[in-house]
């Protein structure tokens, strides 16, 4: 009567997603993601409840509903994925858990039920076979907990870092690349940036990676040139791999390099102050990215309005060259968000 599907990178990378869909559909299954499996069911999709597992305010949320469940199918996920706190979140012998993994279960963050050890989508597909479709959820929990996460990150703000995520989302094609660095940004990025496909928000699967939004995002544009990518970094990460701005303009990659700038190490900064720590090698030089970008043959703009980034962004997907998009927010644009 209540179950929920939580998915993992594996079901990604297997190509499961229309499984996963048509399982969902015919069953009537909300369908929670991790982040990095962002896009395997539209997030537009009334099943699906989003990527969670790195923001505190989206879990306090999803682990919940999960909770209330009474069939919880995990396919292709591991536990690695989420933050701490989605670990052993429900009792196996309380609740029918099945596992769908492609090795066995050795590090014991969850139990299940019953665990299967087997590629995604026709483990998947057997399971669900001959199961007779009925009405779920009959307390309207999916459409609660949508509404929710909808109220727990909203887009109206003026400018800030969730403008600029919400702005961009609102300009770009809904089939867009997005690539994204290590960073408060992801968190808040991860809740925000509406996904329609598998494999369409590219990110560090494991270490955490700062700077990695840029090389993903060459990748990625010499892979689909007929895409538009966009890739989102931290000030501080962008400053890592700035370098390689000169292999953009070589390969002449019209990629658009969306920068969150404000002098700041801003998650360790966000996290030191809120424990009362002394602030400490979290800060430092306020620098020119557009002039930056401008540097390596590229355009570079500096915005600090939701208007100025609108126009950068058409102006940009529009260019035969990649375009470095400063985004100057305030200091404390992430408190509250994530």
């Amino acid at each position: 009567e209540r179950p929920v599907m939580v998915v993992g990178l594996d079901a990604v990378n297997e190509g499961a997603a229309r499984t996963v869909r048509e399982v969902a559909e015919r069953l009537s299954i909300p369908v929670i993601t991790s982040y990095k499996a962002k896009g395997i069911i539209p997030e537009t999709h009334p099943l699906s409840l989003g990527g969670a597992g790195l923001s505190p305010l989206a879990d306090g949320i999803l682990v919940p509903f999960v909770q209330q469940a009474d069939l919880i199918l995990c396919v292709g996920y591991d536990p690695i994925e989420m933050r701490p706190g989605w670990r052993e979140i429900w009792d196996p012998a309380a609740v029918n858990v099945i596992d769908i993994t492609a090795e066995p279960n050795h590090q014991y963050m969850h139990q299940a039920t019953m665990n299967v050890v087997g590629p995604c989508a026709p483990s998947l597909a057997a399971i669900a076979e001959g199961v007779t479709p009925r009405a779920t959820w009959p307390g309207g929990e999916v459409v609660a907990t949508r509404d929710a996460l909808a109220q727990a990150f909203p887009v109206a703000d003026r400018w800030g870092a969730a403008a600029v995520i919400d702005e961009a989302r609102r300009v770009l094609p809904e089939d867009t690349i997005a690539t994204v660095d290590s960073g408060a940004h992801r968190i808040l990025l991860s809740q925000m940036w509406v996904t329609h496909h598998p494999r369409s928000v590219l990110q560090s699967t494991a270490l955490c990676t700062m700077g990695c939004a840029v090389p993903l995002a060459m990748g990625a544009k010499l892979a689909t040139p007929e895409v538009t990518v966009v890739s989102f970094s931290g000030d501080a990460g962008f400053l890592m791999v700035a370098g390689e701005l000169s292999t953009v303009a070589e390969l002449g990659l019209p990629v658009i390099f969306v920068v969150f700038v404000d002098a700041s190490l801003a998650l360790i900064e966000k996290k030191q102050r809120e424990r009362q720590m002394t602030n400490l090698a979290v800060d430092f030089g306020h620098h020119d990215f557009a002039a930056i970008g401008r540097a390596f043959g590229g355009n570079g703009v500096r915005v600090t309005s939701r208007a100025e980034l609108r126009a950068a962004l058409i102006e940009a997907q529009g260019a035969d060259r990649f375009t470095v998009i400063a985004a100057e927010i305030d200091r404390g644009s992430y408190d509250n968000r994530f």
